[in-house]
């Protein structure tokens, strides 16, 4: 894959899908955190409580990545993934045998 330029990528910031994207994305967070206040993510179980509040944690965390995705972040990103898909994989369990 080609790594898009820094002008590319101001370019999709401003493109009208990724606006609005970003906005939809603004809103969930938002609704999210009033729903969480309001008591939606709680359980009497510990365990069920700490699964929901963990699901919902992350779901915030991937919205915000997307959301405050800058393009250093972004060739970081790809750089990494690059460099996991180019080190050669350890062996697993019955592996040569």
């Amino acid at each position: 894959m080609r790594t898009p330029s820094e002008e590319e990528f101001k370019e999709w910031l401003l493109h009208p899908v990724t606006r609005a994207m970003r906005e939809v994305l603004e809103r969930r967070r938002e609704s999210n955190r009033c729903a969480w206040e309001g008591g939606s993510y709680s359980d009497w179980d510990s365990h069920t409580h700490a699964i929901i509040n963990a699901g919902a944690i992350g779901e915030c965390k991937g919205m915000a990545f997307v959301q405050e995705l800058d393009y250093e972040t972004l060739i970081g990103e790809l750089d990494e993934e690059r460099e996991r898909a180019e080190t050669p994989r350890g062996g697993g369990a019955g592996e040569g045998v």
